[in-house]
């Protein structure tokens, strides 16, 4: 499920001109206590969700699971980096549906990665 970007959080966080790479990035995300999704070399700081934001994602995963798991379908939920935009792109979804068998996890880590959504 694509989720919208909120353009007002992420103006007010500090711009860096150092962009990362996706290596530099996954090296600090594993070492982070805070989450951050990429986009095109920056990181954003996402925050922690409330009561109502995980009951909605548990009852969105549950009616998606159970509408598609006959056809072989995965639900993950928001705590998955996915990579969207081939390294340029790698947002916390709260809900991911997949079809396909193109995914992979990254080594040693709970992340997916996602040629198909």
């Amino acid at each position: 499920m694509p989720r919208k970007m909120n353009v007002g959080m992420l103006a007010n966080q500090p711009r860096s001109s150092y962009r990362y790479t996706i290596d530099e990035y996954l090296t600090l995300e594993e070492k982070s206590e805070v989450r951050h999704e990429f986009y095109n070399g920056e990181l954003y700081a996402i925050a922690g969700g409330t009561v109502n934001h995980n009951l909605l994602i548990d009852n969105v995963k549950d009616q998606l699971k159970g509408q598609t798991k006959a056809k072989g379908c995965r639900v993950f939920t928001e705590n998955m980096k996915v990579d969207v935009l081939s390294g340029m792109y790698m947002p916390y979804p709260d809900v991911v549906l997949t079809c396909h068998d193109s995914i992979e996890l990254l080594p040693e880590a709970d992340d997916l990665i996602a040629d198909e959504l």
